[in-house]
C-alpha cells in the first residue's frame, strides 16, 4: 500500500503522531510531506498550495490513500492536483480552532476564518477522527454554533455528513515511558514538562510554587521546555525558588526521560489540552499528575488530582493549584495507575480505520453507495 501522509504544521505532537504511525506499520510505502511549525496563520492558509504548486514528482504520484493532519488544506490542494481528490482520504484532528485559546495577537476574523478551513477540511475528507472526544465534541460544537451565523444555510447537513463519518482515535504512545515506571520515584520532585507560552501559563504554575516556597512547603523543581524567548520573564520566580530549582531549561532527550522517570509529581496548568502526550507521559513513568478539571484532562487521565481553578481567573488557578500540590507533597504516595493508549494495544484499530478508508473507490464514504 502506498500512503501520502501530511503535516502542514509539524510541531511535536503532530511529529509524534507521524513517526509512531509510520513506525507501527512498517509494510505499507509512505511517503511523509511536512511543513515547518511556524507562521501558523499562512501555514493554515495556504498548506495547500505550497504543496500543489511545488515542482514535487511526489505529488504526482497514485497513491492508495491520503492521510493528513487537519492544519493541512485539502481543499486547495486537491482542487490544483485533481488526480488527488480522487484519493481516499482520512483527516487526523489533534486539535481544533473552536476549543483553541486566542492569543492577543491573533484577530477573531483569522480565527473565524481557520475554523470554516477546518469545516471544509473535514468536508474533503472520507473518514475524520478526533483524539479524544473532548475534542471531537467542541469540534462539532463549535462548528454547528459558527454555521448558524451565517446569512444563509449551507444545503446538505453539512456537519451531520461529517458527524457519522467520524470517530475517536487517542495518539498512542509508546512503550518507552511505561519502561521508566519501575525507578524510584522522588514524591518532593515536581516536573514541569511543557512549553513556556503563553498558552500553557506557566506563569500561574510558578506563582503557585512560588506561594508554597513562602510558606516554607518543601519540594525540588525540575522546569524543563522550551523557553519560546520567555526564559528572563520567569527570572523573578526562579530567584524566589532558590534552591528548590534542579534544573530549569530544555534538557537533552535521555535527560528528560532520566527527569520524568524520577518524577514524583507532574503539572499542567494549560488553558487548552486536546489530549495531553507530555502529561500521559508523566502518568506513564509513575508521577502523580496534578492537572485542571477541565479540557481533556477528566477523559484521558481520571486517576488525576484535580483542582478546579478556572481559565479565566488566574487569581483562582493559582489559589487551587496551590492546594492541591501542598495536598499531593503531604500524601507523598504513588500515584494510581491510569490507562495509557499504547501503540501495541492500538495497531489494531488503526490498521481496521486504515483498511477501511483505503477501500474506499470512486470516492465514497465507508458505509454509503454514493453521494
Amino acid at each position: 500500500m502506498q500512503v501520502l501522509l501530511l503535516s502542514a504544521y509539524h510541531s511535536a505532537s503532530h511529529a509524534y503522531w507521524c513517526k509512531g504511525l509510520m513506525d507501527a506499520f512498517p509494510d505499507i510505502d509512505w511517503t511523509l510531506k511536512t511543513q515547518p511549525a511556524r507562521h501558523f496563520s499562512w501555514r493554515v492558509e495556504a498548506s495547500g498550495l505550497l504543496w500543489a504548486l511545488a515542482d514535487d514528482p511526489d505529488m504526482e504520484r497514485h497513491y492508495d490513500l491520503i492521510i493528513a493532519t487537519s492544519l493541512s488544506d485539502l481543499t486547495r490542494l486537491r482542487a490544483f492536483r485533481a488526480h488527488l481528490a480522487a484519493i481516499p482520504t482520512w483527516l487526523y484532528f489533534h486539535e481544533n480552532q473552536f476549543a483553541h485559546p486566542r492569543s492577543a495577537s491573533q484577530a477573531t476574523d483569522h480565527q473565524i476564518g481557520w475554523q470554516f478551513l477546518s469545516i471544509q477540511n473535514a468536508l474533503c475528507a472520507d473518514w475524520v477522527s478526533f483524539n479524544t472526544e473532548f475534542n471531537r465534541r467542541t469540534f462539532f460544537a463549535g462548528a454547528r454554533k459558527l454555521l448558524r451565523r451565517f446569512p444563509e444555510k449551507l444545503p446538505g447537513e453539512p456537519m451531520v455528513r461529517i458527524e457519522r463519518h467520524s470517530d475517536v482515535l487517542p495518539v498512542p504512545l509508546t512503550d518507552d515511558f511505561a519502561a521508566l515506571s519501575g525507578h524510584a520515584k522522588e514524591p518532593d520532585l515536581i516536573v514541569w514538562n511543557h512549553r513556556w507560552e503563553w498558552d500553557k501559563q506557566p506563569e500561574r504554575f510558578l506563582a503557585a510554587l512560588v506561594r508554597l516556597r513562602e510558606a516554607g512547603v518543601g519540594f525540588r523543581l525540575a522546569m524543563l521546555g522550551s523557553g519560546g524567548g520567555r526564559n528572563g520573564e520567569f527570572d523573578q520566580q526562579r530567584q524566589a525558588l532558590g534552591d528548590a530549582v534542579v534544573h530549569w531549561g530544555e534538557a537533552s532527550r535521555d535527560d528528560y526521560a532520566q527527569w520524568v522517570a524520577r518524577a514524583g509529581i507532574g503539572v499542567s496548568t494549560a488553558l487548552h489540552d486536546f489530549q495531553g502526550l507530555s502529561m500521559l507521559e508523566l502518568a506513564q513513568a509513575g508521577a502523580q499528575v496534578v492537572v485542571p478539571n477541565r479540557l481533556a484532562y477528566p477523559e484521558c487521565l481520571p486517576t488525576a488530582r484535580f483542582y478546579d481553578g478556572s481559565e479565566g481567573d488566574a487569581r483562582r488557578d493559582i489559589d487551587d493549584l496551590a492546594e492541591a500540590l501542598k495536598a499531593t507533597l503531604a500524601e507523598g504516595k504513588a500515584a494510581s495507575k491510569p490507562s495509557i493508549p499504547l501503540w501495541q494495544d492500538m495497531a489494531g484499530r488503526y490498521t481496521g480505520r486504515i483498511a477501511a478508508i483505503a477501500s474506499v473507490s470512486g470516492h465514497h464514504r465507508p458505509g454509503e453507495s454514493g453521494r
